[in-house]
């Protein structure tokens, strides 16, 4: 019996670590793949050549990149711009358990985003500041939201900037990807003046053309 129960936990256990340091590569993406999200949030690929995939994100068109699903452009009617904004590396295939990777950018400080300051120290509107943005995949977990039950690898995403009082301000949010759904499933922020003006999303529904 002990031969046997040995025998079941070294089978598993070759199993996890299988799991574990299994490589994720980038879905294939299909024009009318769509996922509809809470907070109003659907988006669908409008495009897809050899190189990449055009999405609309909301209101705005980008163009990712097909191997690692960066975000690379910004489309502006037939132009391209490149994409500078926030979560440009959001994905970065392909994904290993423990991989990290990071990125940064500029942004202009608006008027809404003083109100993550104290009122006896506000920067001037317009004022340029670096953003740094650090991921990190954790690992597998099941998830459960609106659109059903997944098996998802969950990130660590971590932004930070420099703030006019000095020192760093920081913030940390997590992401749930599901390669059954082939895009994210949630998002949970830590709740802190980082994330004012975010809200935590989920998938309520999605449609995959073959």
């Amino acid at each position: 019996m002990r031969k046997i129960i040995f025998f079941v936990w070294v089978i598993a256990f070759v199993a996890q670590m299988a799991w574990a340091q299994e490589k994720i590569e980038a879905p294939v993406w299909n024009v009318g793949d769509q996922w509809v999200f809470t907070q109003g949030m659907n988006t669908g690929v409008i495009e897809a050549d050899r190189n990449g995939y055009v999405v609309k994100l909301g209101n705005q068109s980008v163009v990712f990149d097909k191997s690692t699903l960066n975000r690379t452009f910004v489309l502006r009617g037939k132009m391209r711009e490149v994409y500078r904004g926030s979560q440009r590396k959001l994905f970065d295939f392909p994904f290993v358990i423990g991989k990290n990777w990071k990125d940064k950018y500029a942004t202009q400080l608006k008027a809404e985003d003083t109100l993550v300051y104290h009122r006896s120290v506000v920067p001037s509107l317009g004022d340029e500041t670096m953003v740094f943005e650090n991921y990190k995949v954790l690992g597998w977990e099941e998830v459960e939201v609106e659109a059903g039950r997944f098996k998802a690898i969950k990130m660590e995403y971590k932004r930070e900037w420099d703030s006019p009082q000095g020192g760093m301000k920081e913030g940390t949010a997590w992401y749930w990807y599901s390669p059954e759904v082939k895009n994210m499933v949630k998002v949970q922020h830590e709740k802190n003046q980082m994330w004012i003006k975010e809200n935590d999303w989920e998938l309520i529904s999605f449609h995959l053309n073959q």
